[in-house]
This record gives structure tokens, C-alpha cells and sequence, in this order.
């Protein structure tokens, strides 16, 4: 089979019609030129240039092969260039699992900077939550996920991306919505939509250490995953709840949001990813939202 270098040997004296000429643009001498010319002819079986002593051209043969031999010149060039890209990290696949939550600013802007920024990687997006995350990571099925952190036998690096405040939502024409800020123990024995304590496992958790540190126990009516189902719940008057801020982007009527006073418990969100991953533009992208979110912060509405 004919090699790269033959082709660029070929295409060269086809172009300039004349070894001498070829030769120089190749920064190489004519003997081994012609040589390289004599074996593709030799690994062809056709003659691809006619020569005389004052005229080289393509035969028949070497026009039709001229075509081909500088298409594929072009492809190999091109695969070289990917490829270089690729190492870079300007190129390739890059799968990102996400939270409900970060999907609302994080997620869009993010995405807005990297298409930038990074105009020729592919970025997939899958909307997750964190415990389903963790799984993906497991089976290797994300490369970066925007999530709360949980504790996990999946050993993941992570940097932060927002803290939020937790603060009540609770029925517009519910009493204490008059007040400008709410005592937790205010809400003992109210009716509570909490988050469940599997898939809502992180805001479960930290509300309930926050009931136990204040001595406080509404009465848990449901306990649902998703908070923006929470809110739902707490306009049809359901109960009330304890959410984080970013809750306040859903905007829905009927309900009030008022922060906790004295509350030192915030919510945090990270990128996450496992420690062994080697892929340039996974790397790209990742350092790319590290210096993104630095430099920006998702300002909740007033």
C-alpha cells in the first residue's frame, strides 16, 4: 500500500510539472523524489506522469489519481489537526448530569459560556438528581455533574459552585407570612411538606438537623422529592416547608417565602467529578466552569 509521503510526492510534481521544483518544496533533493514517484508508480501499476527531457505531466491515469490523492492528503491533515484539537481539549463529548435546581441559571449559563468559549465540544446534558448523579459516575455514564453534596462510597473531586440560604414557603394567607422573618419554633406542629429522605436526601437531612438543634417537630403531612412539587403543594394550602432560596425563581402566586431568623444552615451546590478521568475535553470544560462560576454568581429575583 502506497504511503503518505508518496502521495505528498506525487500531488508536489503534479502541481509544480517539474521534479526540480517539486523537490525544493519538499525541501528535498530530486534523486529520492523520483524514487518515491517510481514506487507508488511501481505499487499502482500505472504510469502516472509522462516524461521528456524538457516535460513532465500527469498521464491520463495521473489526472484521475490527482483527485483522490489530494483528497486524501486533505484528510489526513485534517485528522492530524482533530486530533491535535482533541489533545487540547478543544474538541469532543462531554456529558454533564445536573440537578432540577441548577437547571434554572447555572446550567444555562454555563452551557452559554462553554458554547463560547469552547464552540467544538459536544456537551450533553442530563437532568438528574444528586443520589442518581453519584450512580451515573459509578457507571461511568456522566463526566461532570452539577449537584448537592452527599456523602458516598464513589470517591468524586469537587469544587463549589453556590451557597443559598434555607427559607421558609408557606401559603400566602398563612398568619405568619406577615412576619418578615420566621422563628423556627413557630412551626411545631404544623403541617410540614418535607423533602423524602431517599431522593431528597440532602435537604432532608439538613432540615431535620435544624428541627432537632431548635428542639422544633411540625407535623410531616408528605414527604416528596422535588421541590418545585413542594411549592406546588404549599400553594394548595397543604402545609409549609423549608426550601432553598433559588426556590423563590419558580415564582408562583399564592405563596410567600420569608427567611429563617437567626438560621446559620445554608445549601450548597458543586461540580463534581471522579479523579481519574483523563479525557482533555472533559478537563477543558470543567476548568472552564471553575473560572466561570469564580467570576459570576446566579443573583437571585428580588
Amino acid at each position: 500500500m502506497f504511503e503518505l509521503k508518496q502521495l505528498r510526492c506525487f500531488v508536489a510534481v503534479a502541481t509544480e510539472l517539474n521534479f526540480r521544483r517539486a523537490a525544493a518544496r519538499l525541501n528535498m533533493t530530486q534523486p529520492p523524489l523520483t524514487r518515491q514517484i517510481q514506487l507508488l508508480e511501481h505499487e499502482l501499476g500505472v504510469q502516472l506522469f509522462e516524461r521528456t527531457k524538457h516535460l513532465v505531466k500527469p498521464t491520463t491515469a495521473g489526472q484521475v489519481f490527482l483527485v483522490d490523492a489530494t483528497r486524501l492528503l486533505n484528510l489526513a491533515d485534517q485528522a492530524a489537526h482533530t486530533v491535535r484539537r482533541a489533545s487540547r481539549g478543544e474538541t469532543g463529548r462531554v456529558r454533564i448530569g445536573f440537578t432540577g435546581a441548577a437547571g434554572h441559571e447555572i446550567v444555562p449559563r454555563l452551557l452559554a459560556a462553554a458554547k463560547e468559549a469552547l464552540p467544538d465540544i459536544d456537551v450533553v446534558v442530563h437532568e438528574l438528581i444528586s443520589a442518581a448523579q453519584i450512580e451515573a459516575f459509578a457507571a461511568n455514564s456522566i463526566d461532570l455533574g452539577i449537584m448537592r453534596p452527599l456523602g458516598s462510597r464513589q470517591k468524586l473531586s469537587s469544587f463549589l459552585i453556590d451557597v443559598e440560604p434555607l427559607i421558609v414557603v408557606l401559603p400566602a394567607s398563612h398568619p405568619l407570612a406577615t412576619c418578615t422573618a420566621i422563628d423556627l419554633q413557630s412551626l411545631n406542629d404544623q403541617p410540614f411538606i418535607m423533602h423524602s429522605p431517599e431522593d431528597g436526601k440532602y435537604f432532608h437531612d439538613r432540615v431535620m438537623a435544624m428541627f432537632w438543634s431548635a428542639k422544633v417537630m411540625p407535623d410531616f403531612t408528605q414527604y416528596i422529592d422535588q421541590t418545585h412539587t413542594i411549592v406546588s403543594m404549599v400553594r394548595a394550602g397543604l402545609g409549609m416547608s423549608i426550601v432553598p432560596a433559588s426556590a423563590q425563581r419558580f415564582r408562583f402566586d399564592q405563596v410567600a417565602f420569608r427567611p429563617i431568623r437567626d438560621n446559620v444552615v445554608s445549601a450548597e451546590m458543586i461540580m463534581a467529578w471522579r479523579p481519574d478521568q483523563r479525557i482533555p475535553a472533559v478537563t477543558a470544560l470543567r476548568q472552564l466552569a471553575e473560572e466561570h462560576f469564580r467570576n459570576s454568581s446566579c443573583e437571585l429575583p428580588g
